[in-house]
């Protein structure tokens, strides 16, 4: 399964209906659709099988992120040695819908200690900056392995990151570019507008980390993605199995990504997620991306290479599920419970 299988899902309909009498011998819509979210869900499975994810839940669950002053000046002779690609955001969630209406273009960069990193892209959306950029070697040598960098983010002069969290992946069979997106949560920042972001990297690799300075500055505008995003009021509460509650507040979807918004009553201790299928047969899993003691919102996980719910779909129905966070270990237990009953929202 490759890019061109997932091209050609995207095809089958379209191209069955090309000509009555095939259309006429083909399978029903809802048939099509089945075929083509299989087709999908192999895609999906084979590209998270080679990207190196990592996400934060909260600002308690991430490290310290310190900012570094100075910025290292490029030269044209450094320039001349990158190998330019062209990956989007979009490209690098696997998005077919056009956000070039919301993005802000940088594609600048920065070389210290050997490494060159371009900061491509920024898209600001609510409570949240995701950016993507590239990484490596000045010579151009092949990497052993996927190799991320280490950064803070300040808005306006100001640290106000919670959380980050993103995937990396190699970009050329011959492993010499990894492309990166990293998503910063920013629950206590007004991104409705233009704001002044800066970015600091300080070191590249967890082991035998290599620390440099790779500082970036830009500015980005997130009210048209706010502006243009659908919401959902939901109003559901669930008792879990503490006897806390959660209450499912809001559905939002736009171009670049689909959550669901909830409020915590004397839940701690306890991770969440949903599980969803709209009216037109696509399912999706929401997965906590932020939660503090009293909020937090889930994002769909199968947002890569189109898994999402269909923003025009009439109805969407949700399950959720929820398990108890290790008291012990800092292992992880999948052994989530149901919470409470399916239940189902009338998209607007």
């Amino acid at each position: 399964m490759n890019r061109e299988a997932y091209e050609l899902a995207n095809r089958i309909k379209t191209e069955l209906g090309t000509d009555g009498d095939i259309l006429l011998e083909s399978p029903g819509d809802f048939k099509m659709k089945k075929y083509k979210n299989n087709m999908l869900q192999e895609i999906k499975r084979e590209k998270q099988a080679k990207k190196k994810n990592f996400r934060g839940v909260s600002a308690a669950a991430c490290a310290a992120l310190i900012l570094l002053a100075g910025t290292v000046i490029f030269s044209d002779d450094v320039h001349a040695m990158i190998r330019q690609i062209s990956w989007s955001i979009g490209n690098a969630l696997g998005i077919s819908g056009d956000l070039a209406d919301y993005r802000e273009v940088i594609n600048t960069s920065v070389e210290d200690k050997g490494y060159v990193i371009t900061l491509q892209e920024a898209v600001a959306s609510e409570k949240k900056l995701v950016i993507n950029y590239t990484l490596q070697r000045e010579d151009g040598a092949a990497m052993d392995e996927i190799l991320t960098a280490d950064g803070s983010l300040r808005i306006n002069g100001k640290n106000v990151t919670d959380g980050v969290g993103g995937g990396a992946e190699f970009l050329d069979e011959e492993q010499k570019v990894v492309g990166v997106v990293l998503e910063y949560f920013v629950e206590n920042a007004d991104l409705s507008g233009e704001n002044d972001f800066q970015i600091s990297f300080e070191r590249i690799g967890m082991t035998d980390a290599v620390k440099g300075n790779w500082d970036f500055a830009f500015k980005a505008d997130g009210s048209e993605l706010i502006a243009d995003t659908k919401r959902t009021a939901i109003g559901k509460t669930f008792v879990v199995p503490n006897g806390g509650e959660i209450t499912l507040d809001e559905f939002t979807s736009n171009e670049l990504e689909q959550r669901i918004f909830y409020s915590l009553s004397d839940t701690s201790g306890y991770i969440f997620k949903a599980e969803a299928e709209d009216s037109e047969g696509n399912k999706a899993e929401f997965g906590v991306r932020i939660q503090d003691t009293d909020s937090g919102h889930m994002q769909n996980e199968e947002i890569l290479y189109d898994g999402r719910l269909d923003a025009e779909a009439e109805t969407v129905t949700i399950t959720l599920y929820g398990v108890e966070l290790p008291k012990e270990s800092g292992q992880m237990s999948h052994d989530y419970v149901q919470i409470g009953e399916p239940f189902e929202i009338t998209l607007r």
